[in-house]
């Protein structure tokens, strides 16, 4: 009996002496920023998790640039973080928050909300954001990009602050060189604008699609080859069919103006020969003409798919 009542007294002093403490320690310790300091420190630790912890905002559907790998794997996150408590109304406060990025010292005001307590006892603060911040990838010719080196859909992406992303694509037939961006306080949603580069295998595919084009169009016995951006003009009467042929293949080659994919304008020889009756003096004779132009067009890429649109630039002339 004497020890249950010496355990007893000892747990109702424990208690007593808690909640005596609860107000002091709500003032030094679980205070606004110290919470502002903790959410710097999981981020600097590529702890998402952590983080989340200290922000008022639901956590937004797409949490795809919001792991730890991503946010582990920024070129640079904050360091050494300082916050002052500006001000304390009821469950608001306002704290000023100074930190280290990119080797720059940084100061951002943040609004803090008192969320219930924990245990019933201790204050528990979290940064107030009505949104969260984002990276708007602009990404012509691919609804896929990367934040970190991780795949993320293009769009509007949220992301944790304070840190730096280096934001770029790399897919089958369109790459970029990454971009490197900073999002610095809780409003921020910088624009990142990424302008298509074809990949080898996108002039490999395109290559194979004009050599394609090319050899079904030489498969034509008329003089104007159906879908194809050259063909023989005469007045004379042909008799029978003619035959073509691919006498010198175009150089193939990508640019990019905006967010357009053109074939790199070339030059392509074409043989045609058959048999003609002059409509003068009736006469029959075979032909034989080489026929040069330049062939350009236009390239889009689709997902995973490629289309070429062949355009002749000029006129054909006879070789």
């Amino acid at each position: 009996m004497r020890t249950s009542r010496r355990l007893l007294i000892s747990a109702l002093t424990v208690i007593v002496l808690t909640v005596a403490a609860v107000p002091l320690l709500n003032l030094t310790v679980y205070t606004p920023a110290r919470a502002a300091e903790a959410y710097i420190s999981a981020v600097e630790h590529g702890d998402a998790q952590g983080a989340f912890s200290y922000l008022s905002a639901p956590t937004p559907s797409s949490t795809l640039a919001l792991s730890d790998d991503v946010l582990s794997a920024a070129p640079d996150l904050p360091r050494d973080p300082e916050a002052e408590t500006v001000s304390v109304d009821g469950d608001h406060a306002k704290v000023r928050l100074s930190f280290n990025l990119s080797s720059q010292e940084q100061t951002v005001d943040l609004d803090m909300v008192r969320l219930p307590a924990s245990a019933g006892l201790f204050n528990r603060w979290a940064i107030e954001q009505e949104n969260w911040p984002t990276l708007t990838l602009d990404v012509s010719g691919s609804s896929t990009a990367t934040v970190n080196g991780y795949g993320v859909s293009t769009g509007s992406v949220p992301v944790l602050f304070p840190a730096s992303y280096l934001v770029g694509f790399d897919a089958t037939y369109l790459k970029s060189r990454s971009q490197r961006t900073e999002v610095t306080a809780p409003g921020d949603s910088p624009t990142v604008k990424l302008s298509p580069q074809p990949t080898a295998k996108l002039e490999q595919t395109v290559e194979e699609q004009v050599t394609d084009h090319l050899q079904d169009c030489m498969k034509s016995k008329t003089l104007m080859p159906a879908g194809c951006v050259f063909g023989y003009d005469t007045d004379n009467e042909i008799i029978g069919d003619v035959s073509w042929s691919l006498e010198r293949s175009p150089q193939i080659g990508l640019t990019s103006s905006g967010n357009d994919l053109e074939l790199t304008p070339s030059t392509v020889e074409v043989r045609v020969k058959g048999r003609y009756r002059d409509i003068v003096t009736a006469a029959e004779h075979d032909f034989d003409e080489k026929l040069s132009f330049v062939l350009g067009g236009s390239v889009v890429v689709r997902s995973s798919q490629v289309s070429f649109e062949p355009r002749r630039l000029g006129d054909v002339s006879i070789a």
